[in-house]
């Protein structure tokens, strides 16, 4: 007995012994091996912050991002060790860091490239940041590479250049909107300095109407989207506003063939803390339209945008912003109709750096879009005006109290007006006066996330958004008879709510999950998952975003769309980072769907859910992409593999489309090829090509006739069981810088490019005419022919 409790004793010390080895251990290589290096990111020639820059050690294998203020915070082991800091538009910059010498905190500089005007379009934000970012599905482009790029009437076009990238495509040249792995164009959130915008066109959709010129950076969510943004079931894109130079006024003008433009940024105080932007474009295209043949040189077209910002540094730790934009459009056709709409965002932000671990921005934005329509020909003279108004207050939390863990979480409130018509007829007019409900509803959201790095191998990022949806009068909800279709003549009762009173509401958890394993040195596999709720709906019959869309509210009968998304992909670079290689697989199931039935009459239906049948959703594909981002050739070659299936199932077979069978959404596209490719000749010129293929969009094509009372009749049975033919096109520009020196101030920017190589006559869409017994088709191509273009920067 003596014996075994020896042995126990000595086992239990043994245990005491190791286990206090276990705890003190990791405390004593932290206190000892460990440190923490603080500093700041700034801009080598304006002095501002850099935001998001990548700042890594590969002896310690860490990593960090600077903070909307520059700030940075990274652990490293003891003795010296190269730290490389790097950012989307800037030379990298490497620093041997001793920690013995580095008492307090430091400033890193980084010069802006001086080829910035002849780098690849889309490049992540450092050379490996693909492989160790736990983020995936994300795109990002360098607005001052992006004239490099062969564009219609030559004009540097954000959306454009983002439908090169994998997963991104349109459902025809020359329209408005884009559509992000299967989803629609109203399931994109489109933030302009965190205001929305509904809607993000010029000239019914060859332009997008943000001009490039203002632009600091450009991010989209194909997926992963981050748990702090929400509204919409597809994607994410944020566009931000440069902010004004701190060390001197810079002015640069442009002109091209269709719009000529001009920016000013600078200082406004001597003591440079109050900085400004401000930035003009207006089009002129009447010019060009006057060449094209009758009728289409009859047309006529306008618009214009304004873009500013200032930004006043309260101190080292505290900035405060406020950014603006206005846009106009105008659009005549030779008969009959005058279309015009206007958009216009205004924001204000606070940052604060509180302590070295917190901050906080609080904010306030607002968006308004009216689309007005005038009928001018006689007897039938009439005005059109629909609308929306988002206001959004909000105040979002950044904790870092450690490398290995960042805290977000916030706050959202946000009012929504809509106004879905209104038709007010002219003296001598025919037209009888329809002012249409309006709609109103609050929304209130809260998020948390954490961005946990436990081992240098593994990264989780972890999210949960909770948003509660309230429609609000005053406003008239019908009630319809049960069992059968609704319709206007089975009202069975009006219910009328008054202002202010909760009409309905809806609500729900919204989960976000991202996880990166590193399976290599220049490897990585991550995996996601996204849920998203859409509280507005887009209501259109059009193939494409059009003016005469407009926005509807959930409500009982059309209730909030939600979708699921779940993806995996493999990253990897080769070369030292020159060659970034990636292949994502995703799967995505939408429910609540707007579908409208056969005939519906969607614009000024005081009943509108009476032709609207909810559409279940699913969308599944492959995308593979090879980005060189180093040497004298660049480019991008991607292809991707999806489809995109929409399905209506009823109890009443009135309300079914194709008996309620899985069909091919309007978006549904199975292959799509992109290469885009820059070559970097001497004397500061750059060759850039495009090529782009497609297949076909759906389309519906009538299955026969039929007479009624002696009058033909084309018999259209199933949906988008047919498509037009595929899509396939080549651009080429070429590219001029004048500048030196690094340091040249007055330097000009020529740009070259044709569009559509070899005047393919890509067609938007058929359609067919009855001429006697027999039915003629017509191919409508919107660019059917090579369009050359030529455009001029002068920057002092």
């Amino acid at each position: 007995m003596k014996t075994r409790r020896k042995l126990l004793t000595r086992n239990n010390l043994r245990l005491l012994l190791f286990a206090a080895v276990l705890f003190l251990l990791p405390k004593l290589a932290y206190s000892q091996a460990d440190w923490t290096l603080k500093g700041t990111v700034l801009d080598a020639v304006s002095g501002k912050a850099v935001v998001n820059a990548s700042v890594v050690s590969r002896v310690s294998k860490a990593a960090s991002l600077t903070d909307s203020l520059g700030k940075f915070s990274i652990r490293l082991r003891a003795g010296s060790q190269p730290v490389t800091f790097s950012s989307v538009g800037y030379f990298s910059k490497s620093v041997t860091i001793n920690y013995q010498e580095v008492l307090s905190g430091m400033d890193i500089k980084l010069a802006p490239e001086t080829r910035d005007l002849m780098e690849l379009v889309v490049k992540e934000k450092a050379p490996d940041e693909n492989v160790r970012s736990s983020q995936m599905s994300v795109a990002r482009l360098d607005i001052k590479n992006l004239k490099n790029i062969p564009v219609v009437f030559g004009e540097v076009d954000i959306i454009k250049a983002l439908t090169l990238q994998p997963g991104v495509n349109t459902v025809g040249e020359g329209t408005a909107g884009f559509n992000v792995r299967g989803g629609r164009t109203d399931q994109n959130l489109v933030l302009l300095d965190g205001a929305p915008l509904f809607n993000t066109s010029h000239l019914l959709g060859f332009l997008s109407n943000v001009n490039a010129d203002a632009i600091r950076d450009v991010t989209l969510y194909k997926g992963d989207i981050p748990a702090g943004y929400g509204g919409r079931l597809s994607s994410l894109l944020t566009i931000n506003t440069r902010t004004g130079n701190k060390e001197r006024v810079n002015v640069s003008a442009g002109v091209g063939l269709m719009t000529a433009s001009i920016m000013a940024d600078g200082p406004l105080t001597k003591n440079k803390r109050l900085t400004f932007l401000a930035a003009g474009r207006v089009a002129y295209p009447n010019l060009l339209i006057k060449r094209f043949p009758a009728p289409t040189n009859q047309n006529k077209a306008f618009f214009f945008d304004l873009n500013g910002k200032l930004s006043y540094e309260i101190s080292e730790n505290s900035v405060i912003s406020a950014s603006g934009y206005y846009s106009q459009d105008a659009f005549k056709f030779p008969e009959d109709t005058l279309y015009g709409w206007r958009s216009t965002t205004a924001t204000l932000n606070w940052n604060r750096q509180i302590n070295k671990v917190l901050s906080i921005q609080l904010g306030a934005n607002l968006s308004h879009y009216t689309f007005n329509l005038n009928g001018i020909s006689p007897t039938i003279e009439y005005q059109f005006q629909s609308g929306i108004r988002q206001h959004n207050a909000h105040l979002h939390l950044l904790w870092a109290p450690q490398p290995r863990h960042k805290f977000e979480a916030g706050v959202d409130f946000t009012q929504y007006r809509l106004s879905p018509g209104n038709l007010s007829p002219e003296k001598n007019s025919n037209i009888t006066h329809i002012d249409m409900e309006k709609e109103q509803a609050l929304e209130s959201a809260f998020f948390v996330s954490d961005e946990w790095n436990p081992v240098p191998w593994l990264s989780v990022n972890a999210g949960l958004r909770y948003v509660a949806f309230r429609n609000v009068g005053a406003g008239t909800v019908y009630q319809y008879e049960n069992g059968i279709p609704r319709t206007p003549e089975s009202v069975r009762d009006t219910l009328v709510f008054g202002n202010g009173k909760k009409i309905t509401g809806f609500g729900g958890f919204e989960p976000r999950l991202s996880v990166r394993i590193n399976t290599g040195g220049t490897s990585s596999l991550k995996m996601s998952y996204t849920k998203t709720r859409q509280y507005l709906h887009l209501i259109s019959n059009t193939t494409a975003i059009s003016p005469v869309d407009f926005w509807k509210m959930a409500d009982d009968f059309v209730p909030p769309q939600t979708a699921t998304q779940i993806a995996l992909g493999y990253f990897r670079n080769f070369n030292e980072n020159a060659f970034e290689t990636s292949i994502e697989v995703y799967q995505k199931h939408l429910n609540n769907l707007v579908e409208y039935k056969n005939g519906a009459t969607l614009l000024l239906n005081p009943a509108l859910e009476t032709d609207l049948v909810p559409a279940e959703g699913k969308a599944y594909g492959v995308e593979v992409s090879v980005q060189k981002s180093k040497g004298v050739v660049t480019g991008l070659l991607s292809y991707t593999y999806s489809r995109t299936f929409a399905r209506v199932q009823s109890a009443f077979p009135s309300e079914q489309i194709n008996k309620g069978d899985w069909y091919p959404a309007t978006v549904d596209r199975p292959h799509s090829i992109t290469v885009s490719t820059q070559w970097k000749w001497k004397k500061n010129w750059t060759f850039g090509t495009n090529f782009v293929y497609m297949t076909g969009r759906p389309i519906t094509f009538p299955d026969g006739t039929y007479r009624v009372n002696d009058v033909v009749v084309q018999d259209y049975s199933a949906r988008n069981l047919d498509r037009v033919p595929d899509y396939h096109r080549a651009d080429i520009s070429f590219t001029k810088d004048t500048r030196t020196t690094t340091d040249q101030r007055r330097y000009s920017l020529w740009s070259f490019s044709i569009y559509n190589v070899y005047a393919r006559r890509n067609p938007y869409s058929i359609y067919f005419k009855q001429i006697g017994s027999r039915l003629v088709s017509y191919r409508l191509s919107v660019f059917g022919t090579i369009i050359p273009s030529v455009n001029w920067k002068y920057f002092f």
